[in-house]
């Protein structure tokens, strides 16, 4: 039988998802705990948008307020970035003007990168530390799309529920069965928080490390569901 796929989404597959990858790979990936043979993996939304550039303004500008806070953004960039987030962060987008908008846009296209590698970095420590060998430490910034032995998605938010919807619509597929990881095990949905270094990507290992369990049972009654 060739194996389920259960897959975490998120926005951009940089830490939330993976994080859940790593965790529920390692505990049951090749357990018994599953009627049926399953490998999880994540993916992201909005990956495609990030790689183009077309994010919304907020999101460029949360990475760029990242790039400060971690001091990863340096140089003429650095006092750039200043600027930008002194005059535009926390602003409406139709408070920018379309120029300002164009100049965040060209910044965030320069050091997203570095962003996106950093929180990747503190994933991975996060998992190391939290006793996740290093073999099942993904990739960062999959995009998401349908797999035929796609059975369960797990959006690690509400809103991340709604691109979900919205991706399937156009298509013949059928949407696969789609639970909010924080409806799973009854607590908050994992909020996306993109300027906290190491302390958030403990925290996110610890958020899953401590709900593993009673996730894997309630995934366990949606399996049975869709076997019969």
């Amino acid at each position: 039988m060739a194996r389920w796929i259960i897959r975490a989404v998120d926005w951009g597959n940089i830490q939330r998802s993976p994080t859940f990858e790593a965790i529920f790979n390692y505990f049951y990936s090749d357990s018994n705990s599953l009627p049926v043979p399953v490998v999880f993996d994540s993916a992201g939304t909005r990956v495609n948008q990030i790689m183009q550039n077309l994010t919304p303004i907020f999101k460029q500008l949360d990475i760029m307020d990242a790039s400060l806070t971690l001091d990863i953004v340096k140089g003429e960039n650095k006092h750039l970035a200043e600027e930008i987030i002194s005059d535009w962060y926390g602003k409406k987008e139709e408070q920018i003007p379309k120029k300002n908008k164009r100049e965040i846009t060209q910044l965030y296209s320069k050091i997203k990168e570095n962003v996106h590698l950093r929180q990747m970095q503190y994933r991975n420590e996060a998992l190391l530390d939290g006793g996740i060998p290093e073999q099942y430490l993904p990739g960062m910034r999959v995009p998401f799309k349908h797999d035929e032995k796609l059975k369960l998605i797990i959006p690690v938010e509400e809103n991340i529920t709604q691109d979900i919807e919205d991706f399937y619509k156009p298509l013949e597929n059928n949407q696969p069965v789609t639970e909010i990881y924080g409806d799973l095990v009854g607590i908050k949905p994992l909020k996306d928080e993109l300027d906290g270094g190491i302390k958030i990507a403990k925290k996110q290992v610890e958020y899953f490390m401590k709900t593993h369990e009673q996730a894997i049972e309630r995934v366990n009654t949606l399996i049975a569901k869709i076997v019969i």
